[in-house]
């Protein structure tokens, strides 16, 4: 009977362990800063960017015109990328994200993550 326990035992933590939600992060990607003319030059759709520079006025909600010193770009920030952080056109920029290019649409990319540059 102490066997039955035992695998039963066992069973369970199996279990527990494979419905369990598991969290990960991947931390691979690119790490340095591009250029908007880079970008629209030469990104794939999806590849995954980083630029630094202002955004310029909002288009409409959660759109943005993006500028850096090569040109400019439209981008989709989430309010809640923004966490909290105030940031108008002087406010120096890091936004890390994915190059969305569509068929008949200019390329603009998805930020994930915005981080004020100081």
């Amino acid at each position: 009977m102490t066997k039955f326990k035992t695998l039963a035992a066992a069973a369970a933590i199996a279990c527990a362990f494979a419905f369990s939600p598991v969290q990960a992060q991947f931390v691979g990607g690119p790490t340095a800063v591009t250029t908007v003319k880079n970008v629209l030059d030469n990104a794939r759709d999806d590849q995954l960017v980083i630029l630094e520079g202002f955004l310029t006025k909002q288009v409409r909600h959660e759109k943005y015109m993006f500028r850096d010193a090569t040109g400019e770009i439209l981008v989709e920030v989430d309010d809640e990328v923004f966490q909290g952080q105030r940031v108008d056109p002087k406010t120096k920029i890091r936004i890390e994200g994915e190059f969305e290019n569509e068929l008949l649409q200019k390329g603009e990319v998805d930020v994930h993550r915005l981080t004020i540059v100081r």
